[in-house]
């Protein structure tokens, strides 16, 4: 098929929904494909991804995390583990070339590769990944136990919404402790994902096989690590269900397109870009329902803007784009969008504001320093951290290249596009804005993925609702061996610093058992599994952040002595504080080892406790502060 020009605009108003509404772009066909599937075909796919799930699962318990190394998981999987993942890849392409749809069929199929590959860390390790895990469990005990927020603590007590919650279901569950929930988070918020995953990308493609396949490649390039137990899980979540409402819903322009010259220009261009856009909007829900729908999105927002304070401003953009091409008929919605992070920022976080507006709009406007600067100081660390940054770099950009090939296929086909395109490239925006602590790519490529997926499968399927055929079966079969396993190195890759041992989780409660309160905390370099309880009780120091310092001197005893002068302190190293500066060249090789080896024999040190994977010391401060 080739592309399709739009030589006039239908004159339409922002509430009217009469007319033809295409099935592309707007709902896809109800038609789930010819002929019948048997049901042997239904039962035999189904027993394969058992399969793969026991074998997957089976793999990933016989790991043993002491074994790890700067490449992280890729190296220790048994070959069962890639099996079972070639059978669940293989079986969800074969699922989707049955004669006759089955969304049951593809909805097991997809959970199997969740766990397969988002479900590593809780398997392996049972315990919370990464040591913010850590921290947020004891910011939501702090505020359940205190019952009252101190903006002064620190930035998160200025955006609660995330930790209320998690405290509040603490309190009416009667479960304080929630570290097994935080273990299992990365399976629990990809599963929570699948819902608006899916429902956007209905929106987005053509039909329901190309919608599934779009959802199953987000998964197999999910990568980045954010769905732990984090106001940035949850915010994520907010956005996709308050992206998927607008675009199934509140569709259409929102204002009249012979209105003027700009109005009818714009409508046009966007015509003769997608003519799979309906020019009229989709048949909307009643009065009465869109009025609980419209409280609904606008709840969603303020739930954001109260939880993160990145993804609120993430929206802006989206909803703007989406205005702009006929797709959001709300105009309010983007007005509102803004007014609330801003009005949050200057009010609500006043506190926060106040003391970091340098560190707030200090880089405002410098590109290079916010993309590239934050990019150049990743691309850096040991050889075994480079092979997975580089994997990442390359994931990312073949993940792109799909993308604008998609849409060039889009074009071209007369196929659903635009939208996709513009919620891909809209989160760019933020770029000028500030680098978001060195990780500001990193979330504009999670904001931009569930869009750049539906571009990307389009190469590799038909745009009728029938399966992708042989050959673009195989190349799809193909892509997501490709993928999944460099999703392995580019998520697991630095699996010896994000993981924890129990050993180190005993260290810490020892620590906490022995400090009395209000003493002070030192840990070496900053990544320990620490602040699940006595968030506010100490105060917690570090020796060396988490970052590349290239021309970083060896550590000294004066370090630690200068901060335990006046009254003494508690000092922690564990292992996977020397992974991480080994991997991120935090300090020069080897030189936390000997700090401790030199340091620990040092008048004034006394060792506290000691297991094989840490050790603590108190050091006297009196001694040392003559």
């Amino acid at each position: 098929m080739t592309h399709k020009s739009v030589d006039t605009v239908p004159i339409v108003t922002g509430r009217s929904l009469a007319g033809s509404v295409s099935d592309r772009g707007g709902k896809p066909p109800s038609d789930s494909g010819p002929g019948t599937t048997p049901a042997w075909q239904i039962g035999a796919l189904a027993a394969v991804a058992a399969v793969a799930l026991i074998l997957g699962i089976w793999g990933l318990a016989s790991v043993d995390p002491l074994q790890f190394g700067g490449s992280g998981l890729i190296l220790e999987l048994p070959p069962i583990y890639f099996v079972a993942l070639a059978l669940s890849l293989a079986g969800f392409v074969a699922s989707l070339s049955l004669p006759r749809f089955n969304a049951a069929l593809q909805t097991w199929q997809v959970l199997v590769t969740v766990v397969l590959l988002h479900g590593a860390d809780p398997i392996i390790h049972g315990l919370p990944r990464l040591e913010a895990s850590y921290r947020h469990l004891g910011i939501a005990d702090h505020i359940a136990q205190s019952g009252r927020l101190d903006p002064t603590l620190d930035a998160y007590f200025n955006w609660p919404g995330f930790f209320d919650l998690l405290g509040m279901l603490a309190g009416a569950s009667g479960v304080r402790d929630l570290m097994a929930v935080a273990a299992w988070a990365p399976i629990g918020v990809n599963l929570i994902l699948l819902a608006p995953l899916l429902a956007l990308a209905t929106q987005l493609t053509a039909h329901r096989r190309q919608a599934w396949a779009a959802v199953w490649l987000f998964y197999l390039t999910s990568w980045v690590g954010q769905d732990y137990l984090a106001p940035q899980a949850y915010a994520f979540i907010l956005l996709l269900v308050l992206v998927a409402c607008i675009l199934s819903t509140f569709t259409g322009w929102a204002w009249r397109t012979d209105r003027n010259r700009f109005s009818t220009g714009l409508a046009r261009i966007v015509g003769k870009l997608d003519t799979a856009i309906p020019q009229g909007g989709l048949p909307g829900p009643s009065k009465q329902d869109s009025a609980v729908l419209v409280v609904v999105c606008a709840v969603l927002l303020v739930a954001m803007t109260a939880s993160h304070q990145l993804t609120p401003f993430a929206v802006i953009p989206l909803l703007a784009a989406f205005l702009l091409t006929g797709r959001l008929r709300l105009r309010f919605l983007p007005v509102l969008a803004v007014v609330l992070p801003v009005g949050w920022l200057v009010f609500a976080a006043y506190a926060y504001l106040a003391g970091h507006y340098d560190k707030l709009f200090g880089s405002f406007g410098d590109i290079g320093a916010n993309a590239f600067g934050s990019l150049s100081s990743r691309v850096s660390g040991s050889d075994a951290h480079m092979f997975v940054v580089y994997t990442r770099l390359a994931e990312v950009a073949v993940l792109w290249i799909l993308a604008v090939v998609g849409a060039v296929v889009g074009w071209r086909r007369g196929t659903p596009w635009l939208t996709a395109a513009v919620g891909a490239l809209a989160s760019l925006v933020l770029i000028p804005i500030q680098p978001y602590g060195g990780e500001l790519l990193l979330r504009i490529f999670l904001f931009s993925l569930p869009f750049a997926v539906c571009l990307a499968v389009l190469p590799l399927m038909s745009d009728k609702p029938t399966g992708p055929g042989l050959r673009r079966g195989i190349a799809l079969f193909l892509l997501g061996a490709v993928l999944a396993t460099t999703t392995i190195v580019s998520r697991y890759g630095n699996e010896v610093m994000e993981s924890f041992t129990p050993n180190e989780i005993a260290l810490v409660n020892h620590l906490y058992e022995t400090a009395p309160a209000g003493s002070v905390l030192i840990e070496g370099v900053r990544n320990t599994p620490w602040k699940f309880q006595h968030y506010a009780g100490y105060d917690y120091r570090a020796l060396v952040p988490v970052a590349p310092r290239p021309d970083a001197s060896p550590l000294t005893c004066d370090a630690a002595n200068k901060i335990a002068a006046r009254s003494g302190a508690y000092l922690i190293v564990t292992e996977s504080q020397m992974h991480a500066a080994e991997l991120f060249g935090a300090t020069p090789a080897g030189d936390l080892q000997n700090f401790v080896a030199t340091c620990g024999n040092s008048p004034g040190w006394v060792t506290v406790f000691k297991n094989e994977d840490g050790v603590i010391f108190h050091i006297e401060g009196v001694r040392n502060g003559n």
